[in-house]
Parts: structure tokens; sequence; C-alpha cells
């Protein structure tokens, strides 16, 4: 089982019909999606869906003007039990004053403890002070698209319930000590963090970037495809509660 640990497929619904995407990307061994909300629009669109192949989260976003959730929001929807997650939220260098941000993001997280709700991390910049908040909050984290340095990595990475995605963000020549840190912590999942307007023009199915994606950590690592998929889908278990 392949999973895409952190997508967008509310967005991406404004340009494609997902359910002939999911029934195609399956085909080729993708069968579980973690996706996001970030508007009112998404939650709808994830509501009706209703697809047992994908699970969203919801969160008020660090840095993403678009981004219409509010914390009383995420509230109702965690109470509702309709979000597997609260996230993604974080800090980001890019944002708003860094105490306002601050206190968004333990906002949330006291909401995710209070309804023992795994948390979807938006990291950029700052993970110093993010750790430092987390280190108050122990609940199960995923740590999203993160490209940054090693040392920041191997802090969030010594943390016990904590996995990450390995995304094309360090499919790069520059941070290939970073891909093997991932690899050798052994605690991955895969992401495409796709979009609509991450999609290309004439793509046919973008959900298939994630074998793609995969392919090429077999390559850069000399493990087994599935092997790596072994391990992500047992990460996807014990990061949701279940036991394998």
């Amino acid at each position: 089982m392949l999973i895409d640990a952190h997508c967008h497929l509310a967005n991406l619904s404004s340009k494609y019909q997902m359910p002939s995407l999911l029934d195609e990307a399956q085909i080729y061994g993708v069968n579980r999606y973690l996706s996001n909300a970030l508007t009112n629009e998404e939650v709808r669109i994830y509501q009706g869906l209703s697809d047992p192949r994908v699970k969203f989260s919801a969160g008020v976003h660090p840095n993403f003007e678009e981004c219409t959730l509010q914390v009383e929001d995420i509230a109702r929807l965690a109470e509702q039990k309709q979000i597997w997650a609260v996230g993604e939220i974080g800090l980001d260098r890019y944002g708003p004053p860094l105490p306002e941000q601050q206190a968004l993001f333990e906002e949330q997280l006291q909401i995710a403890a209070d309804f023992q709700l795994p948390v979807v991390l938006h990291i950029v910049g700052y993970q110093t002070e993010a750790w430092q908040i987390m280190r108050k909050y122990p609940l199960r984290y995923l740590l999203h698209g993160y490209a940054g340095s090693v040392p920041a990595f191997e802090t969030f990475a010594g943390c016990e319930n904590l996995w990450y995605t390995i995304s094309e963000r360090v499919l790069r020549l520059d941070k290939t000590e970073l891909l093997q840190a991932m690899v050798d912590s052994g605690k991955y999942l895969f992401e495409t963090d796709i979009t609509a307007q991450y999609a290309q023009h004439n793509e046919l199915n973008p959900l298939l970037r994630l074998v793609v994606l995969a392919s090429r950590v077999e390559q850069f690592s000399g493990i087994s495809y599935d092997e790596l998929t072994r391990v992500q889908a047992d990460n996807y278990l014990q990061l949701l509660g279940v036991s394998s």
C-alpha cells in the first residue's frame, strides 16, 4: 500500500474529476491519502467526497492568505470527528510576526490535545521555536515537506511520536545528506503536496507522481520499492494510532 501522506485533493478537484484519478492511481498501488483543507469550501468538498481512501485534516495555516478557516472551525471539526488531524499548522519565517504565529500554533495544538488528534506540521524556519512549543504537547506529529538543515531535522526526528514526509523538495543534489538522514531514520512517508496550481499542463493524473517519487527514492537508497512501501505503510498506521 502506497500512501500520499500530504496532498490537497479538494483543491485539485477544481481541475480534475477526483473519482477517476483515485481509481487509476489505485491500479498503480496508491491506496490512501492524507489530504488537507485550508478553506471552508475545501472542507465541504471533503465532506461530500465520502471516499474511504481519503482522510482529511484541517488547520489555520501560518502563512497562506487564502486560508479561510478559523480556530473555531478546527475545534468544531475535531469535536464532530470529521478530521484525522489538526493541520497543517506551525511556524513560517515568511509569515506574520512570530508572537502571533506562536499563539495561533499553541491554540491549535491545544485542540489536538483536547481531542487526542495527530498534528500536521508546516515548519519553515523557526525550527527551534517550533520544537520548544511542541515539547509541551506530547502528540503524534507529521512533519510535512521539510527541506531545511540536517541538524534541525535530527532534532525533530529524535521525537518518538514524530514522522515526516519525503517529497520532491529533497530529491536535489544539495539535499542528498538530508534525504539520506530521512531514509536512515526509517520514520518516513511519501507526499506529493499536489494542488491544482502544481499540476502541469496536460498532466493526466498528478496523483501518479507518488509512484515516481518512491521509485526515485529506491534508486537513491538502494532499498527495494517493496521495502520502502512496507515501512511507510507501517508508519502510516502508527501515525494514525492503528495497530498493524
